[in-house]
């Protein structure tokens, strides 16, 4: 599915279409970060500085494929578990790039918690609690931009962290999905944890691409 550049597209009946006809892909999504997770929770139990930096390093890589392809689903109608496994050997080092931004200032921010001892640690632990914040809502779009557009570096934050500020429901929502797949499957059963991830990826893609194209046709105008 190939659009005009200044043409937008609502992703959003594909991803919902995909539910159903990527079922097998989507269980395999949510099996290979919930592995990704679990070394993460083996290593470093709780939220700390070295869990969120393990989790960059473990989990980003994984996110960063199942993005990838779930980017090919939203736009191109196409996915399948054998390109997910592709997609893990090429968009690794991607991902990485782009998890380990958000969790150098995430972690700097709970280090700066864990020291607080006064008003002096009140502005540094201000800055980086938003920057962290920030930057990780950002990185809901950044995966999709940085995978399938080739942005980078500024480029590539400057552009998500725009988007965050024009279309700020598609990473609230992304990150809601997140809390209640965590909340359920922790006080309901645990294989709901298996299931979320997929669907989170879809919908991300779907919302960054719909998101993306308005700006761009905006550009256009």
């Amino acid at each position: 599915m190939t659009n005009h550049p200044g043409a937008t597209h609502d992703h959003l009946p594909t991803a919902l279409k995909a539910l159903w006809h990527e079922l097998p892909l989507l269980a395999t999504a949510g099996a290979l970060v919930c592995a990704a997770s679990a070394v993460v929770v083996l290593l470093s139990p709780g939220l700390s500085p070295l869990s969120v930096l393990l989790a960059a390093f473990a989990i980003a890589p994984v996110w960063a494929a199942v993005v990838a392809t779930m980017d090919a689903v939203v736009r191109e109608d196409r996915g399948g578990v054998p390109l997910l496994l592709k997609n893990l050997r090429r968009h690794a080092l991607a991902g990485l790039e782009v998890g380990v931004v958000p969790a150098v200032v995430i972690a700097l921010a709970l280090l700066n918690w864990q020291l607080y001892a006064g008003p002096l640690y009140a502005l540094p632990l201000a800055v980086s609690g938003c920057a962290g914040v920030l930057l990780l809502l950002a990185s809901c779009y950044a995966f999709s931009l940085r995978i399938t557009s080739g942005l980078r570096g500024k480029t590539l934050w400057f552009t998500a962290l725009h988007l965050v500020a024009r279309a700020p429901l598609v990473p609230l929502g992304v990150l809601a999905l997140v809390f209640v797949a965590l909340l359920l499957g922790t006080s309901v059963t645990a294989s709901l944890l298996l299931l979320a991830p997929g669907p989170v990826a879809l919908f991300a893609s779907a919302g960054t691409w719909t998101s993306y194209g308005t700006e761009k046709h905006a550009l256009h105008r």
